[in-house]
């Protein structure tokens, strides 16, 4: 398995052991770990065609635009990834 190494800017940390408390990660990287099975997960949908909603505890849907995420749709021909 691959190590990686590298440095987080606070909001990154903040992030991951937001994340790692959250989901009961054993650590900050078993948490990195889940936001990045999370994000491929995301990306994979919205390739197929799929949108990002969420519905609200009244019952509305509404439909989530992430910047990031969203341009992918836009250049799908263009966004190679690696299986596995």
């Amino acid at each position: 398995m691959p190590k990686v190494t590298m440095a987080l800017s606070d909001g990154d940390a903040r992030n991951a052991s937001e994340i790692q408390e959250t989901t009961d990660a054993r650590s900050k990287a078993h948490a990195l770990s889940i936001a990045l099975s999370l994000t491929r997960f995301v990306i994979d949908r919205l390739l197929n065609g799929d949108e990002l909603v969420f519905r609200t505890r009244d019952g509305r849907l509404e439909r989530v635009l992430m910047p990031e995420l969203e341009n992918l749709r836009r250049n799908k021909g263009d966004f190679h990834h690696s299986a596995g």
